[in-house]
């Protein structure tokens, strides 16, 4: 669990967040969105803020189509692997890996979903969901991707989006930094912006 016990201003507060962070994040998809890539953003994020990173991918990568999870733990951590019912934070890029991967959350946890709306949940999950108090976010963010043209950016979208929430302990100019650092020179121009969009929708959300 993250939490900041300062009293002092919100830079002071986030530099004492830092320092203290441990989060588990878990990243689950298919073969071709993105994971590899996600998990760097938030590795070098962890590095960025002077965290330790600790991180295990499933095989297979490479493959389009195959289930693919990431496991990245930021902070002091004595191995990899994210046991059941202990991650922070969830992001599934995929309908059918969410099912797979929620056991994964700890109670409380957060999971920012990649598709339309929780009515296409069968209420035996979201039963699940409100006894393991879990805030779940639905967002359909491969159909914003693709209104930009970049289908390929779903993942982008959905990491900003969690952002523009507030329910992510990460700041979205570190993230702004991390884009630009990892991202490839003909890529980095659609990967900002694929932030900037799902950053704001979030925000909405988040005010509403």
């Amino acid at each position: 669990m993250y939490t900041c016990l300062s009293k002092r201003s919100y830079h002071s507060k986030y530099i004492i967040f830092v320092s203290v962070m441990k989060i588990q994040i878990i990243l689950a998809g298919i073969g071709g969105q993105g994971i590899l890539f996600s998990s760097k953003i938030f590795a070098e994020l962890g590095l960025k803020l002077g965290l330790d990173i600790m991180g295990s991918e499933t095989h297979g990568m490479s493959q389009r189509g195959g289930s693919v999870i990431a496991h990245l733990k930021l902070g002091k951590f004595q191995s990899p692997m994210i046991r059941t019912g202990t991650a922070d934070i969830l992001y599934s890029f995929e309908e059918n890996e969410t099912y797979r991967t929620l056991k994964f959350l700890r109670c409380g946890g957060h999971c920012f979903a990649n598709f339309v709306s929780l009515d296409r949940f069968d209420k035996k999950v979201l039963d699940y969901l409100n006894k393991k108090e879990i805030t779940f976010r639905a967002y359909d963010a491969s159909g914003i991707a693709s209104k930009i043209g970049s289908i390929r950016s779903a993942n982008i979208v959905l990491i900003g989006y969690s952002v523009g929430t507030g329910l992510v302990p990460f700041n979205c100019e570190d993230l702004r930094y991390v884009l630009e650092l990892v991202s490839r020179k003909k890529d980095l121009e659609m990967n900002l912006k694929a932030f900037e969009i799902g950053f704001r929708e979030g925000k909405l959300i988040k005010k509403g």
